[in-house]
């Protein structure tokens, strides 16, 4: 696997770079937006890591460059994952909150990027679901999470309380969608998709 990191601490560069190479392959550094971008116009990569606060170029015109590639990205963040995050636009393949292991790190870009390359077929509530694309099918863009409650949902297997960000940014995305669909909470299930 080939890895872009983007991180405006050198020590948490230099640090993950170790780490990565020595799990998953190639891992290509950038200290700003500006490398990172230009790293993404020369060179193919099969995941990317942007810090959300890099300096020069920010991360909304990274995103839009991984997307348009077919390259899913992670951004790590300062704050917890919010609705708020999970709706803005455009969105990446997932979030990971500072401070995380780097266990936490290895298992997002293995789940990113086997979303990325599977093929899956989704449906949930008459809508299809692009895995490869993270995003509904026409529609708004989804995060790795999401794709996994709406998995969920589709078997019908319980989805945890902790995933209640993602359920409510589903909601909301369904809503602007028009949909007579959504998720909601019963004590005694969990989270349930209903349709009216």
């Amino acid at each position: 696997m080939r890895v872009l990191f983007a991180a405006p601490d050198r020590d948490l560069l230099a640090c993950c770079r170790q780490l990565l190479e020595a799990d998953l392959g190639e891992t290509v550094t950038a200290f700003d937006g500006a490398r990172a971008l230009s790293l993404l116009g020369t060179e193919r990569f099969d995941a990317a890591v942007f810090d959300r606060d890099l300096p020069r170029i920010g991360t909304k015109v990274l995103l839009e460059r991984t997307r348009d590639a077919g390259v899913p990205a992670i951004v790590l963040i300062n704050e917890p994952i919010s609705v708020r995050l999970l709706t803005e636009d455009p969105l990446p393949s997932a979030f990971l909150a500072y401070p995380f292991p780097f266990d936490r790190l290895r298992e997002t870009l293995a789940d990113v990027t086997e979303k990325t390359c599977a093929g899956e077929r989704l449906a949930y509530a008459g809508m299809e679901i692009d895995v490869a694309g993270f995003r509904i099918a026409g529609g708004p863009s989804l995060t790795a999470e999401e794709i996994d409650v709406l998995r969920a949902l589709e078997k019908q297997e319980s989805v945890p309380a902790d995933r209640a960000p993602f359920v409510s940014a589903l909601n909301a995305k369904f809503a602007r969608l028009g949909l007579n669909a959504g998720i909601r909470y019963c004590s005694q299930k969990g989270f349930t998709g209903y349709e009216t």
